[in-house]
């Protein structure tokens, strides 16, 4: 007679695994590329979904001194100090790597988006770099290479070029190099920067994005990208600004990447995959169609917002009413005008002081203390009248029209070649990340030369709306990348009503970004999306002060839903290991970060990690350290009746379950951002959806050859994550088509090893919840009874 539970545990069988058996969704390898875009392990040919983070955006800011964004710039050091910042010690101390780590693991994720910036190793000035940062660098990287698990891919991070423009990435010479005088940007109104403001509190939200459109972000993406057309009176040690800025860049970069090599040539291709390129570049000026008028790519106005033509005259001194923008539900709204008045301070550096200092030679052609736009026949100084409006939007000498398109596929293209070629002479097999502007359409490079399986393109995605005005509107949204693409006559068309439609649309767009950039790269090239996130201070705050996060975990679910329908590898922005509910992520009021120490309930589990209270010399292996409890400092368990044995980790079920949920407690809104997600796979994958409503996993493969274009393993299984928030031990079922599964789990990990045919055509798996059960997404001890069955078999 038929037996269904005999049949069933024949078919999905349950393995408890040691911590040792079981300490990572996969195991960091050479991977390649296929000529359908999959990012495949070399030797089995499994099909890797890169699911991770950014760590850590606080990064971006030095570690001595400590300077946030809302730092008193007299005290903090701002400008006195830049030269000899320190980053060493970001994004944590060494001591600290294992916790935080592990935190990322225990949410499933198998890589890191490592944010570095160019401040951080060439801050001295040109050509002198940091090699203590280097070393601080490599350590950090072993750190994560002993851990296991997490594939590595390094971000040269910037935002509006600089920190002191508002942003954060290159070092202050830079703007001495193009002639700029930081110290005036702020009575200029060249930059908002933070540090500047009365009320650092008051900051208003995301007004360091505007900094795009002001004078010293457009000079510098200008110069870098453009200057030999725009500026080429600009000579700078012999060469055109843009020469002098790329190169530096590009050199500190491949200082880095070299050191880094030197240092721990193990790290590359198996932890150390890839290099990206400068991160959310920008074109600057370029193809501005007159410069009396906003461009027509400037969809962001916030606070005042001068014209270009206008900045260019405040940079030089000069008074100017300009408009005021705020936010409506229908965009930015002229809210009414005001008068700037510098009086008579330049953005402009009048004298030879930090020429002397860095070591410039400067070309004579070159005045300081005068706008280098003006120069060049832009406008007139004396007068203020501008006598070329359509300078970026031609060519000064071919004429040629000037736009976006042009620029992404010639100046852009450039940059690109040359730092190619910069990381293929360190090492032609790491993965280079091409990151081109930021919801534009990529450069037509499908079988160029300038492409090949190594190559990765990156986008980033975030919502207008929910980023705007920091709240998650489940009635109604827009479609963003359709009304930048011209797909509706009026924008109005674009809006999408319902949260259902608006978690379909934000998957839409998703899949657009992927299906534009392979039309224009090649359908051989992957695409990842390397920032993607949602603020958690929404509703003015609410949530950390009653607790309730529904928000801000149904917006992420939605970027969960996105990122599983649309197919998409992705690094989430972000993690940040100095997050606090005061100032966020400390960086321009942003709140990011997937984990925060204000999180940490002090009614539950209370949060004191061993890696904290050890010296580096203490912490020995990443084993041991995990097989230590949280609740005791001290040296890993020893064989008593041999001491000259290997260590062996008799580990207390509690004490390692009380470890475990202290890891975990921080977490925000893990329902959302800890999900399951096929990790490699042996096919194609052409369905997979997460429900957090009623805690069931669907996922649809194609095994066909024509699908995976090459013959995956048929000795390595699928292999899918399956978090026990959602899906705990005996508490669900699953159902496949086709196959054989085992169900591995211990309290680090879960995970489903899935063992089926790969010669067929679709086949699918689902796992379904006995129950529905609601969970707040924190953990805390009292979970411990529901999981303790757990808690054994670990050694």
């Amino acid at each position: 007679m038929f037996d269904p539970k005999v049949a069933y545990h024949e078919k999905h069988q349950i393995k408890k695994s040691t911590v040792a058996e079981l300490t990572s969704v996969l195991e960091t390898q050479h991977l390649v590329t296929d000529k359908l875009g999959n990012i495949i392990e070399e030797d089995t040919h499994r099909r890797v979904l890169l699911r991770g983070i950014n760590l850590d955006s606080s990064a971006k800011m030095p570690e001595k001194p400590f300077q946030a964004t809302y730092s008193n710039p007299e005290s903090c050091g701002f400008y006195e100090a830049a030269d000899d910042v320190s980053f060493v010690g970001k994004p944590f101390p060494l001591e600290d790597a294992y916790e935080h780590l592990t935190r990322i693991k225990l949410w499933g994720y198998n890589t890191i988006r490592y944010v570095i910036t160019w401040e951080a190793i060439e801050h001295k000035g040109p050509g002198i770099y940091d090699d203590d940062f280097v070393d601080y660098t490599v350590k950090l990287l072993k750190k994560i290479d002993e851990i296991g698990g997490l594939y590595v891919f390094i971000d040269p991070h910037q935002d509006v070029w600089s920190r002191f423009s508002g942003g954060s990435g290159a070092p202050l010479w830079t703007l001495y190099a193009a002639g700029l005088e930081p110290k005036h940007f702020s009575e200029t109104e060249a930059a908002l920067v933070h540090n500047f403001s009365v009320d650092p509190q008051e900051y208003p939200k995301m007004v360091w994005a505007s900094n795009y459109y002001r004078l010293a972000a457009e000079v510098m993406f200008t110069m870098f990208f453009s200057g030999k057309i725009f500026t080429p009176k600009c000579i700078i040690d012999g060469v055109n600004i843009q020469d002098y800025l790329q190169d530096h860049f590009i050199n500190a970069i491949r200082y880095f990447m070299t050191g880094v090599k030197l240092r721990a040539p193990e790290l590359f291709n198996k932890t150390l995959m890839a290099l990206e390129t400068m991160n959310e570049p920008n074109s600057g000026l370029y193809g501005f169609r007159d410069l009396n008028l906003y461009p027509l790519s400037q969809e962001l106005k916030l606070n005042t917002c001068p014209k270009p033509i206008e900045s260019m005259r405040l940079g030089m001194g000069m008074p100017q009413t300009v408009d005021i923008y705020g936010l409506s539900v229908f965009g930015p709204k002229k809210q009414g005008s005001t008068t700037v008045d510098p009086k008579g301070k330049r953005a402009w550096i009048r004298n030879d002081k930090m020429d002397k200092h860095y070591g410039f030679k400067r070309d004579p052609k070159w005045k300081l203390g005068t706008c280098v736009f003006a120069q060049h026949g832009v406008w007139d100084t004396e007068t203020g009248d501008l006598l070329n409006p359509n300078y970026f939007n031609e060519h000064p000498i071919t004429g040629e029209p000037l736009d976006k398109e042009t620029f992404i596929n010639t100046d852009f293209v450039s940059y690109w070649a040359k730092y190619r070629a910069m990381s293929k002479s360190i090492d032609p097999e790491l993965y280079i990340i091409m990151q081109h502007p930021v919801f534009e359409i990529p450069p037509d490079l499908k079988g160029t030369d300038l492409v090949d399986r190594r190559t990765i393109v990156a986008q980033h995605y975030y919502d207008g709306m929910s980023l705007m005005f920091k709240t998650w509107n489940r009635k109604y949204n827009v479609d963003t990348l359709g009304i930048m693409r011209g797909k509706y006559l009026n924008p109005v068309f674009g809006l999408v009503f319902g949260e259902a439609n608006i978690r379909k649309s934000i998957r839409s767009q998703m899949a657009q970004l992927k299906e534009e950039a392979q039309f224009a790269v090649g359908s051989d090239i992957p695409v990842i999306i390397t920032e993607t996130g949602m603020p958690f201070d929404m509703d003015d705050k609410k949530a950390f002060e009653n607790g309730d996060y529904s928000s801000q975990e149904s917006a992420n679910d939605a970027l969960g839903f996105a990122l599983e329908g649309s197919h998409m590898h992705s690094t989430y922005w972000c993690y940040n290991s100095q997050n606090n509910h005061k100032w966020g992520d400390n960086w321009n009021l942003e709140d990011f970060s997937l984990f925060s120490k204000d999180d940490i309930n002090e009614h539950k589990v209370e949060y004191s990690m061993g890696s904290s209270n050890y010296a580096e010399s203490q912490l020995g292996t990443y084993m041991e350290w995990i097989n230590n409890s949280s609740s005791t400092v001290g040296e890993p368990h020893h064989n008593k009746k041999n001491e000259h044995k290997e260590h062996t980790y008799e580990v207390d079920d509690l004490e390692l379950e009380t470890k475990i949920i202290s890891l975990l407690n921080g977490t925000r809104v893990s329902n959302a951002i800890v999900r399951p997600y096929p990790v490699t796979v042996n096919g194609c994958v052409t369905e997979c959806e997460f429900s957090l409503a009623d805690k069931s996993f669907s996922i649809t493969i194609d095994t066909s050859i024509e699908a995976s274009s090459v013959r995956p393993s048929t000795s390595k299984p699928t292999i899918i994550y399956l978090p026990d928030l959602h899906f705990q031990p005996g508490q669900f079922e699953i159902t496949v088509s086709n196959g054989t599964t085992i169900y591995k789990h211990n309290r680090l990990l879960q995970v489903i090893e899935w063992y089926h045919d790969t010669l067929g055509d679709a086949i699918t798996l689902s796992v379904s919840s006995y129950s529905n059960m609601q969970n707040d997404g924190s953990w805390s001890i009292d979970d411990w009874d529901s999981l303790k069955v757990l808690a054994c078999g670990y050694m």
